[in-house]
């Protein structure tokens, strides 16, 4: 397995690109959700709720990413702890 997919490394990096996504998927949201509101197409409405919906997903993985940092404490290394 790669090691940047291991629980508790490389949690940064993961949610910067979760952050990422966030981002895009908040921007959409808000393109979306304006224009419904200039032109009440049913499909902006249904855009700017999936993609409200994704923001929302997101938002999770981004804190969950941020909650799961591992300390380590003493003279372990990464390399240690993983084995």
């Amino acid at each position: 397995m790669l090691a940047v997919l291991c629980h508790g490394r490389y949690e940064p990096l993961k949610a910067g690109v979760h952050g990422a996504a966030l981002g895009i998927a908040a921007v959409c949201t808000a393109y979306n959700f304006a224009a419904w509101v200039a032109r009440h197409q049913r499909h902006s409405w249904i855009n700017a709720t999936l993609y409200g919906a994704l923001t929302a997903w997101e938002y999770h993985h981004v804190r969950h990413h941020l909650d799961c940092r591992v300390l380590l404490t003493g003279d372990q290394t990464d390399d240690q702890r993983v084995a």
